[in-house]
């Protein structure tokens, strides 16, 4: 039996190919906007959207093709959102090795266009599903529009969060909630293009909120305790994760942030003060209290199967 990552993998891949494949049919006049393009392609391995997708139509006993145009154009949203949120971030490296993000290869201006440019490519996707009735076709834009714009607002809320000592952890899961959209979306359109009923929709759209919550608290994790390059990022330019926010009460902490902030150059924070941080965040229990939240929320997240009649598929995704 597959495991979980194959599963996705087998099921989005071939999606998100084809979503680039068309895209670079169109009559792309620049080399180097093609350039980038292709470097990009290359790089987005993001399957578990496109495979919710079809995960969550079958699920309602559904044609999993009735799906494949509207995941291609998430998909490649998607990718312009992740642009994006690099330009915002001023990310240029990604993860301890230092591997350079796409802004980090070609500059701001390369990756602001590349990202515009994967979401005109994602509507003109989205603005046409063959096979689908026109009121099916209608409600799935529909849920998409408010789950982007949800995000959209989420996003907006949280740089607010940007070197905030007064940020709280209850404040800071509202924003989490929000974001959550984004996988609800895959997965309530999902339903909706199988035909799902009302309850399996919901039922479906409810998980997919969880789902996202919960692989953003595990990313906040992750970037705390897992890696100094995303975790000076978070830090310095980025909303705090969660584990610190839990941390900050204790004055060591909040002190350790203002000097990082006091510095002339975020690079200036050496990793043995990170870790000294870390270690602070440990000791207030910071990955204990993170990963408490995830238990619950895959609790919650498994029981809004309910109305699912194979819901095994979908709880397979938190075997750990």
């Amino acid at each position: 039996m597959q495991d979980a990552t194959e599963t996705l993998r087998s099921l989005g891949e071939p999606i998100v190919k084809e979503a680039f494949d068309d895209l670079f049919e169109r009559r792309i006049t620049s080399p180097m906007a093609k350039r980038v393009l292709k470097r990009f392609s290359r790089r987005w391995t993001d399957y578990t959207r496109a495979a919710l997708m079809v995960m969550a139509c079958q699920a309602v006993g559904g044609d999993p093709k009735s799906v494949r145009q509207a995941a291609k154009g998430l998909v490649l949203a998607g990718g312009a959102f992740d642009l994006h949120d690099d330009i915002i971030d001023r990310s240029f490296l990604r993860t301890e090795r230092s591997k350079k993000s796409i802004q980090g290869m070609y500059g701001m201006e390369a990756s602001l266009l590349t990202g515009d440019a994967l979401m005109i490519e994602g509507l003109i996707q989205l603005s046409y599903m063959p096979g689908v009735p026109e009121k099916t076709a209608r409600k799935a834009v529909a849920v998409i529009q408010d789950g982007l714009f949800e995000l959209g607002s989420a996003e907006m809320e949280e740089l607010q969060y940007v070197r905030n000592l007064d940020a709280t952890p209850r404040s800071y899961l509202r924003i989490v909630h929000m974001k959550g959209a984004d996988v609800e979306s895959y997965t309530r359109v999902g339903a909706i293009l199988g035909g799902g009923t009302t309850r399996e929709i919901d039922a479906l759209g409810t998980f997919g909120r969880y789902l996202g919550m919960i692989c953003i608290i595990r990313d906040d994790i992750v970037d705390t305790f897992n890696d100094l390059v995303e975790c000076r990022s978070r830090l310095t330019r980025e909303s705090l994760p969660l584990p610190v926010l839990y941390s900050l009460k204790d004055e060591r902490v909040s002190t350790m942030l203002r000097d990082f902030w006091s510095k002339p150059k975020d690079g200036q924070i050496t990793d043995e003060e990170l870790t000294q941080l870390i270690e602070l965040v440990t000791h207030n229990r910071g990955f204990e209290k993170g990963q408490a939240l995830i238990d619950r929320y895959i609790r919650t997240a498994k029981a809004a199967l309910g109305p699912i009649k194979n819901p095994e598929p979908f709880k397979q995704l938190f075997y750990r």
